[in-house]
């Protein structure tokens, strides 16, 4: 509290009130400045000393009997001055002998007042607020000069009004931060346009807009919300000091609600998806779970890319309860957040480039381009199936699967695959060769040319998809090794955390363990990293599933025996919900072969032959769903073809029928 009285004179001796011990000020009393041009007061406390108020600005010169307890009283505003009469009298001292005492004015103490914070902005346009006053000592690039408390009182924050504005504007600015950093790691390191940066920011701009957290009305509902909860009253009153975390939090999860932070990789896939890139929602997802997009670890560099801000510092949220995801969403989810993200904003959105996919796709798989791509097309632009188109279902096919279910119609097209039993040729001819390929002299993907790329039939399409299937590397690079996975976790996962120096000694202990191991027996430590899956090599000559849900025993089947290959294909029909047919006879005329679902033992299988769930595995693969998805796509997109090929033949048996009616001449009739 402010010590003012009014200016009354002591009563007592000046000496004996110098005397008195000296009592350090509270932190709410003023002081005044010193003048260095005064005079010096002299041995015997006769002289004065002149003081400048800083409050009121008024001079005087006072003396030592104007002192109150040692201390100097304005006699204008009435502050109290820090300033002590330190001298006293020599005749109160009972010594002997000459002593020759100074009074001497000591300097002011430092201020201890708080800052009052500057006004927070209430939506983003609002004007920056004013620079603090010189006399609170606060700036951004400097400490200040004088000590603050540990934890600011509930008065500090002002109205919950505030404290939601505050949280929400260093939310929306974290957001933003993020995404641009994510556009800018597309264009370098993955090689996309830069148009997605100008569409992204579009998009961002009006899907904070649609989410309607700038709202003047959010703070109150959030409060009305937490009150309900909490069984309080209508949340008008500020809450208690104890209870002022909830409500941080309440501001947060409305804003993790309205703004998720895997938003930001809604709307750089969107942004693709409409820069026309061939950037599918499962790369987006490997990236963001292989830190090749940041995301998982970029809350750390939030502060970083804000800057030094006042309101960043008034945020009570740090960056990792504020930005760090809880999990990275699948691609399905991703490409269902972004289809609802334009929905939510009124965009009309194209199809998918489904040129710049398929032509991906077929390089993936080591295809001829040019052989297979113009009739993919011609079926797109015939057919145009909806499922081509985003959608804010998330339990509607991907997309990426209805390009990749085009393709597979097209090569049973081209190359007739139909049942015939080429596989089990492929297969029969491998065993009696002792397990050696029949086909290494044949040409290959690789080395096909335009001269030999007309014959390329069926038997080398499924040799080759065979051995690209073994390619397509899905698995993480993370989990290639122990190392690569410690090192993810500890630059990725637990980054921002810290521990204590016994636990980062007993972590380079065991590092250093693992890497002597690893460089005193490198054969044993390679066998011990392929255990789990050597484990699986089993039972009846068969593989079973792994760990991440794919199936490893396709690796084999182009080193294997015959036998074991078709025992493979077959097992793996099995685990997929696939019922294996053997080979159609020879017949005369070779029609596309529709399959259908049967209801086996209480549930739908899906029957195929050998050489169409070779297509099916190595496309599905590539689309990193289920062969059963794949196959449901397949199927959907042969009913729609079916459907257009019956409407277009009963127009033409109209127009024929129309054709061939007798015409009737026109007679003029008569009077």
């Amino acid at each position: 509290m402010v010590h003012s009285r009014q200016l009354q004179p002591y009563q007592g001796s000046s000496a004996r009130a110098a005397a008195l011990p000296y009592l350090p000020l509270p932190p709410s009393l003023a002081a005044m400045d010193l003048d260095p041009g005064g005079a010096s007061p002299d041995p015997f406390g006769c002289g004065a000393l002149h003081l400048v108020c800083e409050y009121c600005g008024s001079a005087d010169d006072y003396s030592a009997d104007d002192a109150e307890e040692g201390m100097f009283t304005c006699r204008r505003c009435y502050a109290v001055h820090a300033t002590q009469a330190t001298a006293a009298d020599p005749h109160d001292f009972p010594a002997t002998g000459s002593i020759s005492v100074r009074r001497v004015a000591t300097q002011p103490t430092a201020k201890l007042t708080t800052p009052t914070p500057a006004p927070y902005p209430r939506t983003p346009h609002a004007p920056a607020p004013a620079a603090a006053p010189a006399g609170t000592g606060f700036d951004d690039f400097r400490e200040p000069s004088e000590p603050r408390d540990f934890a600011p009182s509930a008065g500090a924050w002002g109205k919950p009004e505030d404290l939601g504005a505050r949280v929400r504007w260093r939310y929306v600015r974290g957001l933003q931060v993020i995404l641009q950093r994510q556009l800018e790691v597309l264009v370098e390191r993955h090689q996309v346009g830069a148009l997605v940066c100008g569409v992204a920011g579009s998009i961002w701009v009006r899907w904070v807009a649609a989410s309607k957290v700038f709202d003047n009305m959010w703070a109150h509902q959030v409060l009305a919300d937490h009150s309900k909860r909490s069984g309080g009253g209508d949340g008008s009153i500020f809450p208690h000091q104890k209870d002022r975390r909830r409500v941080e939090f309440a501001f947060l999860r409305s804003l993790r609600t309205l703004l998720p932070v895997y938003s930001t990789l809604a709307v750089c896939f969107l942004a693709c998806h409409i820069a026309r890139e061939a950037i599918l929602p499962s790369d987006i997802y490997r990236w963001a779970m292989e830190s090749k997009i940041p995301y998982l670890a970029v809350f750390t560099d939030v502060d970083r890319l804000l800057g030094s801000s006042l309101y960043q510092q008034r945020c009570p949220l740090d960056a990792r309860q504020l930005f760090r995801p809880v999990q990275v969403i699948g691609a399905w989810q991703l490409e269902a957040a972004a289809g609802s993200i334009a929905q939510r904003i009124g965009l009309r959105l194209p199809s998918v480039n489904f040129y710049a996919i398929a032509y991906r796709c077929l390089k993936d798989l080591a295809l001829p381009v040019d052989k297979i791509l113009p009739h993919a097309c011609r079926i797109y632009e015939w057919a145009m199936p909806a499922e081509l188109w985003l959608s804010s279902n998330p339990a509607r096919v991907p997309t990426r699967v209805c390009v990749m279910a085009i393709l597979v119609v097209t090569l049973r097209i081209l190359y007739n695959i139909n049942g015939q039993g080429i596989w089990e040729k492929i297969c029969e001819e491998r065993r009696n060769t002792g397990g050696s390929d029949p086909d290494e002299n044949l040409p290959t993907f690789t080395i096909l040319d335009d001269s030999n790329r007309e014959e390329f039939g069926l038997r080398e399409l499924l040799c080759a998809i065979a051995a690209a299937y073994d390619k397509i590397n899905v698995v993480h690079d993370y989990s290639s090794d122990l190392r690569s996975y410690l090192k993810y976790c500890n630059e990725v996962i637990f980054t921002g955390l810290t521990c204590s120096t016994e636990e980062e000694n007993l972590i380079e202990i065991f590092r250093d363990m693992y890497k002597a191991r690893e460089d005193d027996n490198p054969k044993e430590h390679i066998k011990s990293q392929s255990q789990d899956i050597e484990e699986m090599t089993i039972t009846d000559g068969v593989k079973k599933r792994s760990r991440d849900g794919t199936f490893i025993e396709a690796s084999c089947i182009s080193s294997s025996s015959g036998d074991d290959a078709l025992q493979i294909i077959k097992s793996e029909m099995q685990d997929h919900g696939f019922h294996y047919m053997p080979p159609r006879k020879p017949r005369k005329s070779d029609g596309y072969l529709r399959y259908r679902r049967r209801r086996l033992s209480g549930g739908f299988v899906c029957v195929a032959h050998a050489d169409y769930y070779m297509l099916l595995r190595a496309f599905a693969k590539l689309a990193e769903v289920n062969v059963c998805i794949m196959h449901i796509s397949v199927l959907n997109l042969e009913k729609r073809l079916a459907c257009i090929e019956d409407r277009i033949k009963r127009s033409l048996n109209t127009l024929q029928n129309l054709s061939s009616q007798p015409k009737y001449e026109l007679r003029p009739v008569s009077d």
